[in-house]
């Protein structure tokens, strides 16, 4: 199936006659009429010029980062524009820091993961006074002039389902480790959505532990503890890849053989190591993925749209479980060659 029929991107030229941006070229900057998706109640609050998005993406550890900033760096260049940084360091308070410091200066774009999306509704508002697009990344939220989406929920109730079928036609009891983040926003979706249909009825299976692991690191520290007090784990499932592959590493190093068809640990994000791990065949089954190259590219586009005065609220890009099996494996790992 093409990425195009899982995506949806709604991107349409503004009609004249009832274009709600009206941009008039002044000497180093723009002025947008009342009305605009970002403007201010006056509607004469001044936009600069300056060709440059803002992405303030806290979690920079994540191995999906590198990737994203790849993606969205090309797209914005493609149309005359660069993509800037902050530095948050997956700290709420430096987040909101730096974002308040780009909303005083007035930059002209930004697109923020807000680690906790009510702490970031006052800034966003005072953004978009100021004549700054702002658009929301991973969570909505309410003062927002577009968003970029990947349902939490969804992927979450992937995940599930694919460890449900494999648990189905195993003979042994299945006992199951459950990685999750409730702390962001995106991992208590995941995390709900899981819950939704795991284990469901299924008589199988026993879920003995449920812990928080947010990067390789601390997957594969609370997997090794957990395996030390239950040699019988056979099953782990990750809010995201970094902890799943620490898991899968935990594992390996209690000399599990990294092919052993009676372990099944899956991730979600689509990383590329995650999906790497998944096409070895190995104990690494299921990464529930979303299109990294379609979230990069819509990072830069979806302001800049806006930007430009054509309407984009954003793209919402669906989750898939990848298994070894699946077709759109191969797919997903070339935006990555």
């Amino acid at each position: 199936m093409k990425r195009e029929m899982f995506m949806k991107y709604t991107r349409t030229t503004v009609a004249a006659a009832s274009a709600a941006i009206t941009i008039l070229a002044l000497t180093g900057c723009d002025a947008v009429s009342t009305g605009s998706p970002s403007g201010d109640a006056s509607g004469d609050c001044e936009r600069s010029s300056t060709k440059e998005i803002y992405f303030d993406y806290p979690l920079t550890s994540l191995s999906v980062y590198g990737d994203l900033q790849r993606f969205a760096e090309a797209a914005a260049d493609e149309r005359g524009y660069e993509v800037k940084y902050t530095a948050d360091d997956n700290d709420l308070q430096k987040q909101n820091t730096n974002v308040q410091a780009l909303v005083t200066q007035q930059v002209p774009a930004i697109v923020s993961y807000p680690l906790e999306p009510t702490s970031m509704e006052s800034l966003a508002a005072e953004a978009r006074d100021n004549c700054t697009v702002f658009v929301s990344y991973a969570a909505p939220i309410e003062n927002q002039d577009a968003s970029i989406l990947f349902s939490g929920l969804e992927s979450g109730k992937a995940l599930g389902q694919a460890a449900l079928d494999w648990a189905a036609e195993q003979d042994e009891p299945v006992k199951v480790l459950i990685l999750q983040d409730r702390d962001l926003a995106v991992g208590a979706e995941r995390d709900d959505g899981l819950n939704e249909v795991f284990p469901g009825d299924a008589a199988n299976i026993e879920i003995v532990a449920t812990q928080k692991a947010s990067d390789r690191e601390a997957g594969e520290q609370v997997t090794r503890e957990v395996l030390q007090a239950n040699p019988d784990l056979n099953m782990v499932l990750s809010y995201n890849d970094d902890s799943g592959l620490g898991a899968r590493q935990a594992f390996i190093n209690a000399g599990v053989d990294p092919k052993d068809p009676s372990v099944f640990i899956g991730g979600q994000d689509g990383s590329k190591e995650g999906l790497e791990a998944v096409a070895e065949g190995g104990i690494y089954r299921t990464s529930v993925a979303v299109r990294i190259k379609d979230i990069g590219e819509a990072v830069a586009n979806v302001p800049i749209d806006i930007l430009e005065g054509v309407e984009n609220d954003g793209v919402d890009v669906p989750p898939i479980a990848l298994t070894i099996d699946s077709d759109e494996l191969a797919e997903y790992l070339s935006d990555y060659s």
